[in-house]
C-alpha cells in the first residue's frame, strides 16, 4: 500500500486526525487498482457530525469497543481511535473500500480492524463484543430503514449499549427515527459541525 509520512498538499485537517482528498497521489494511486462501490469513494460530511457528537456528548473512552457500520474511508472510526484509543472495527460490504481506510489509518498512526459484511448479515454474535455502534450517511435507499431498524434489535440483544446515526435528512432516515422512537429510548436531534467547515445534519442516538 502507498505510504503518507508527513502532511503534505492534498491533506487536511478535521477533529485532530489528517484526512486525504481525493486529488492527493496515494487516493489517486489506490484508484488505479481499487474501485469502491456503494459510495465508498469519498469521506462523507456526516461523518464529522458523529465526530462532533462524540465529542461534546463524552460518549468515548480508552478501549472502549465501537463498530462503524458502513465505515468506507473510515475517518470517524480513526477518529474514535486517534483521539480517545478505542478499539474500532470497521464494518463495510465493499472491502475495496479497505486499502483507503488503511491509507488514513497509516497516516494518523492507529490502528482500525475491518470486518467485510452487509448490515442484514451481521449476526448478535459479530454485535456482542461493542459497546457502541455508529454509522454516517447509511440510511439514503428506502430498503435501509426496516435493515437498520433490524439491525438495532439484534445489537439491543446482543446487549449493545449506544447506537448513533447521522445523516443530512433523507427520508429513509426520517422514517428509521419514526420508528426508533416508538420502540426504543430515542433522541433526535439537529447537530452541526464545524470542521473542516460547517455542515449541518441530524444525529440519532438510540439507547439500550
Amino acid at each position: 500500500m502507498p505510504q503518507v509520512t508527513e502532511p503534505e498538499e492534498y491533506l487536511f485537517q478535521a477533529y485532530g486526525i489528517f484526512l486525504l482528498e481525493n486529488k492527493h497521489p496515494v487516493i489517486k494511486e489506490l484508484n488505479h487498482s481499487f474501485s469502491p462501490s456503494v459510495h465508498g469513494h469519498k469521506t462523507w460530511n456526516s461523518s464529522f457530525l458523529i465526530m462532533d457528537y462524540f465529542l461534546h456528548k463524552h460518549l468515548l473512552s480508552p478501549n472502549k469497543t465501537v463498530m462503524e457500520l458502513g465505515c468506507g474511508w473510515g475517518p470517524a472510526s480513526i477518529f474514535c481511535a486517534e483521539n480517545v484509543d478505542c478499539k474500532v472495527t470497521g464494518v463495510d460490504l465493499d472491502n475495496e473500500v479497505f486499502p483507503y481506510l488503511e491509507a488514513q489509518a497509516d497516516i494518523n498512526k492507529v490502528k482500525v480492524s475491518t470486518l467485510q459484511k452487509s448490515f442484514e448479515k451481521l449476526t448478535q454474535k459479530d454485535l456482542a463484543s461493542q459497546e457502541l455502534i455508529f454509522g454516517a450517511d447509511i440510511c439514503f435507499w428506502e430498503q435501509f430503514t426496516d435493515i437498520h431498524f433490524k439491525l438495532i434489535k439484534r445489537a439491543f440483544k446482543a446487549g449493545v449499549k449506544d447506537i448513533v446515526f447521522a445523516d443530512p435528512g433523507r427520508q429513509p432516515f426520517y422514517d428509521l427515527v419514526e420508528l426508533c422512537e416508538k420502540h426504543f429510548n430515542t433522541e433526535f436531534l439537529e447537530w452541526y459541525s464545524t470542521e473542516p467547515k460547517k455542515f449541518e445534519g441530524y444525529i440519532l442516538h438510540v439507547r439500550n
